[in-house]
């Protein structure tokens, strides 16, 4: 059998997956102190005032984010890879798949790029950020950050039942992404383990292992 390295990744898709994961992880750090302060200071001290700062410039670069990763899906001239989440497609495999996490099976079908679960996973993950950043705007109260008059986004409250729902429904989504990416870690790692196909160091490097 033969083995080659096969372009994976642009620099493009390479670049924004880790802006968002930075960004991400800068969201749940500030978030957490936003919500619980746990350095010397008070709610209305400098360093609350950064970390709210710097919490809305991480959300602006989540969505945004979001926004060029669609874009890429449709345009991209290295891989428009909008196909790969056909819903219909791809819930015609999940039983495939699932049976293999499961271990009832011992293989699944060859996918593209993304296998129906981890499709149907992104697919999610991009309205949770959706959700995310109106949960957001809903419980703010400060001056307009940016372009978004925060006053627009209280139908959320009520939609919700009340701005301590949203606070909760906004936590949960920060969870959602917390325990997405350790799974998303382990899977990449157990793939790169099992397959020896470079799974794990291709969202580095841009390239996969392939074997013909």
């Amino acid at each position: 059998m033969k083995e080659e390295l096969v372009k994976d990744w642009s620099l493009g898709y390479i670049l924004d997956h880790w802006i968002r994961v930075v960004a991400i992880a800068v969201l749940v750090f500030t978030g957490i102190y936003i919500h619980t302060p746990f350095i010397a200071g008070g709610p209305d001290s400098t360093i609350m005032a950064s970390m709210r700062f710097f919490h809305f410039v991480a959300a602006y670069t989540v969505v945004l984010g979001l926004v060029v990763r669609v874009y890429m899906a449709f345009k991209s001239t290295f891989d428009a890879d909008w196909k790969d989440f056909s819903i219909i497609e791809n819930l015609k495999n999940v039983p495939d798949v699932l049976a293999y996490y499961l271990f009832i099976k011992g293989s699944h079908k060859d996918y593209r790029k993304y296998n129906p679960l981890q499709a149907f996973a992104y697919l999610f993950t991009g309205i949770v950020i959706i959700f995310t950043a109106f949960t957001g705007a809903a419980i703010y109260h400060g001056r307009p950050f940016l372009i978004f008059p925060m006053e627009s986004f209280r139908w959320v409250n009520n939609l919700l039942g009340g701005e301590s729902y949203t606070r909760i429904w906004h936590i949960l989504a920060m969870w959602y992404f917390i325990v997405f990416l350790l799974i998303h870690v382990y899977l990449a790692i157990t793939v790169s383990m099992i397959n020896k196909d470079r799974t794990l160091t291709s969202i580095f490097t841009g390239y996969k292992l392939k074997k013909h």
